[in-house]
Order: C-alpha cells, then sequence, then structure tokens
C-alpha cells in the first residue's frame, strides 16, 4: 500500500554515483553507505523534500526520499535483499510501520524506508527496480558492496 506524502517524489538519479559531488558519502546504516545524508534535495516539482534521509546503498541505491513504502520491491525479491526500516526482519507489502502524520516519525521520515539489509544479495535481476512505482531504486550492476 503507498503511503501518502506531503511533496512529489522524484525518481532516483541513476546517475548518483558517478556525482560525489551532490551525492558524497555521509554515512553508514547496517552494511551499506549513505550518500548525501542531510543534504536538502528537491522533489519531483523543486519544492525542497521535508526530509534529509539521502540515497542508502551503492550496488542497489534507493533513495529514502522517494521511498513511500509501497513494499513491491520485497514482494518481488528473488533473494530477500529488503526488509522494513523500522520493523526490522519484516518485508512485504502493508507490512511497513505506519506513521501518523504529525507525529515524531511523520516529521523525520514520513514513511517507513525499504532497508536493503542483505545488499550483497542482490542478483542484478533489477525486478525491485522495475516494479517501484516512485522509481526510488537503482541497481548498479558491477558495483561491489
Amino acid at each position: 500500500m503507498v503511503r501518502e506524502v506531503d511533496y512529489a517524489p522524484k525518481p532516483i538519479d541513476p546517475d548518483f554515483l558517478s556525482k560525489p559531488q551532490e551525492y558524497p558519502e555521509t554515512g553508514k546504516h547496517h552494511d551499506h553507505k549513505i550518500l548525501a545524508e542531510g543534504i536538502q534535495r528537491e522533489d519531483a516539482n523543486g519544492n525542497p523534500y521535508p526530509t534529509k534521509l539521502g540515497i542508502h546503498g551503492t550496488h542497489v541505491g534507493v533513495d529514502w526520499e522517494t521511498c513511500i513504502a509501497d513494499g513491491v520491491c520485497m514482494d518481488v525479491c528473488p533473494t530477500d535483499v529488503y526488509e522494513w526500516a523500522f520493523v526490522p526482519g519484516v518485508k512485504g507489502t502493508g507490512n511497513d510501520k505506519v506513521m501518523e502524520k504529525g507525529s515524531d516519525d511523520w516529521n523525520q521520515y514520513r514513511t517507513d524506508k525499504t532497508d536493503m539489509v542483505r545488499e550483497v544479495d542482490c542478483i542484478d535481476c533489477m525486478a525491485c527496480e522495475v516494479a517501484c512505482p516512485t522509481h526510488a531504486i537503482k541497481i548498479n550492476v558491477g558495483v561491489n558492496v
């Protein structure tokens, strides 16, 4: 189930790895890199995103601004790369943590996020990238984690 947000999700920049000035490495989460966390970016309408969560992962890149908790990526992944960030160990459409509008979680994240906790298990099938309704995912074939 797609969660309602107050911004216009913009597809992940397919060239984010080749733009270190725009998407610098800013941290780590689990075993994956975070790029551009804390950096203000614009949504599809040119307005500032209300969050600054960045892109998580390199081989499997998920733009946490663009991710609106649809969950289909988890449903189609044959190697269980993903789970919900706020419901660890759980995956799939409709199993995300629902964030009440105006709550602290809402203000910080807007929705639960797809977390690539097993990025190394990705087999480059592209099923998640194709299925994502907001185009939040970019599989970078040949990139090692």
